[in-house]
């Protein structure tokens, strides 16, 4: 795999904002460089209402805004005064009495006041929200409740609102978020209780992590991003990234099979050959120039597909190696020499001035220790193990379990997942989903063959991550589109076509 400067697979990424970041933002595009903080509560309050109206369209019936204390409330009133204007029938409903709002917060619910005054609206009702919501029987409702600054539990008042809320939903309502949806923190942790389920969030000056890492993004719904002119602090270091394209380089016709790597998987003990032919059948797919299966293996495999025992693998020159589809990491059935093969074999590889681009999978993570891979990729049980904790403690907080991991093994770590994410110590870049004929037996061996390929040459030049970034990619356009019962044969199969729409020129 060529390494350096000029990179030929090209990621397209965007940022993902922690909540102190979106703050940061705020903060120095208001007080830093005088933009008033109401300008930009106006124009993001006009914007929720122009998504509501859009919900609101060809249906009849009224619109429920729930406000709290804070800014994300005064959006919310914003966006009331601007439904009423368009003769659109609001109710809206304040978690604190408006007398008690303070700043720009206070403005809006003021504004609001005296333009229903004017209309001859009822104003803003106060009292038991839970009570008052469920009375409602509206079309849309904008939870305006809490917004990215939310760093503790709800309350118990807050929690019944926000039940409230989702049993409206239930019933039909079309839940609009204002920048989050309440009670789900922003930086990707799964909520400490209830939360608001989401249809669409409308969201600030960029997307924010919960927006698309699990568990946050089934909440969240639909996210429209509105550019409010929010400038970045000098000092802002962004760590997390969403992948949301890929562009690899044009094939070089006159290339020959070597150009493109030899890649090798490491089959585990007989009878357990499906996995790694199954990782080495998606090597060939993925485009790898010759692919050798190492080991004993009695199932059938693609007669492309070259075999050697374990006794002649030091005489294979491989680029890229896989390692542990098939292999079991537990009990008696660990293989001990599996380990001491793959550092002699990376030994081999760097006494031949060249480098062996391995990927530990499956079991080869119960086996092998840091600097013995270059690419980890377990699912969240596996994660757990490695971690020493538990499947519930690696989902809670995704990104900071595939940190740990990072710590933990070196590397690119992909903690797969509905929405995986790839980390390394400098950066995290979730991968979105919405492929779920990926939950399949086999899929992960797929993923692995696949990125050995792509680390071989596959796929042309590029860093370590990207390649591992690009593979993940492809693998969730491989599935995507597809209903429950894709096969993983079929889904190696598939990655051809995934692999000719990335291609450039």
């Amino acid at each position: 795999m060529a390494t350096g400067a000029t990179r030929a697979i090209r990621l397209q990424l965007a940022p993902l904002l922690s909540g102190a970041q979106a703050r940061a933002r705020d903060h120095h595009t208001i007080d830093g460089l005088g933009v008033p903080g109401l300008v930009l509560m106006e124009h993001a309050g006009r914007a929720v209402a122009d998504v509501v109206c859009a919900e609101l369209a060809g249906r009849a019936g009224s619109v429920l805004v729930v406000c709290g204390a804070g800014n994300n409330g005064g959006d919310g009133h914003v966006c009331a005064r601007h439904l009423l204007a368009r003769g659109v029938d609001v109710v809206v409903l304040s978690s604190v009495d408006p007398a008690r709002l303070a700043g720009d917060a206070a403005t809006a619910a003021t504004l609001f006041s005296r333009a229903a005054a004017h209309l001859g609206h009822p104003g803003i009702a106060v009292a038991d929200l839970p009570a008052r919501i469920a009375g409602q029987t509206p079309v849309v409702i904008v939870d305006a409740l809490f917004g990215t600054g939310l760093s503790r539990p709800l309350d118990d008042d807050s929690v019944a609102t926000v039940v409230a809320i989702d049993t409206l939903r239930d019933r039909g309502a079309v839940v609009v978020a204002v920048d989050i949806p309440s009670g789900l923190p922003c930086d990707g942790q799964a909520p400490a209780g209830p939360a608001v389920r989401a249809d669409v969030t409308v969201t600030f000056g960029g997307r924010k992590i919960a927006h698309h890492a699990e568990p946050g993004r089934e909440r969240c719904g639909r996210v429209v991003d509105v550019d409010l002119g929010f400038i970045p602090p000098p000092d802002e270091a962004l760590g997390v990234w969403r992948l949301t394209g890929l562009d690899l380089p044009a094939v070089d016709v006159t290339a020959h099979k070597g150009r493109f790597g030899h890649t090798g998987v490491i089959a585990g003990r007989a009878g357990l050959g499906g996995a790694a032919v199954l990782s080495a059948t998606a090597a060939l797919r993925a485009g790898a120039g010759l692919v050798t299966l190492i080991g004993d293996v009695d199932v059938p495999r693609p007669v492309e597909l070259m075999a050697k025992t374990a006794d002649g693998e030091a005489a294979l020159q491989l680029d890229a190696l896989v390692v542990g589809p098939g292999l079991s990491a537990r009990g008696d059935d660990v293989d001990a020499t599996i380990r001491e093969r793959v550092q002699r074999l990376r030994a081999a590889a760097v006494d031949d001035e060249r480098m062996l681009w391995t990927v530990a999978d499956a079991g080869a993570l119960g086996v092998l220790g840091r600097g013995d891979a270059d690419v980890w990729t377990p699912h969240p049980g596996e994660a757990a193990r490695v971690l020493g904790s538990s499947v519930g403690d690696v989902q809670r907080d995704r990104l900071a379990a595939a940190r740990a991991l990072v710590d933990r093994l070196g590397g690119v770590v992909v903690l797969k997942g509905h929405a995986p994410i790839v980390a390394t110590a400098s950066r995290a870049i979730v991968v979105d989903g919405d492929a779920p004929a990926l939950a399949v037996a086999g899929s992960g061996d797929v993923l692995a063959g696949l990125i050995a390929a792509g680390l071989g040459g596959a796929f042309g030049p590029g860093t370590v991550d990207a390649v591992v970034c690009a593979s993940v990619w492809l693998h969730q356009q491989a599935g995507a589109g597809e209903a429950r019962g894709l096969l993983a044969t079929e889904l190696a199969a598939r990655l051809r076509g995934a692999i000719a729409g990335a291609r450039r020129g």
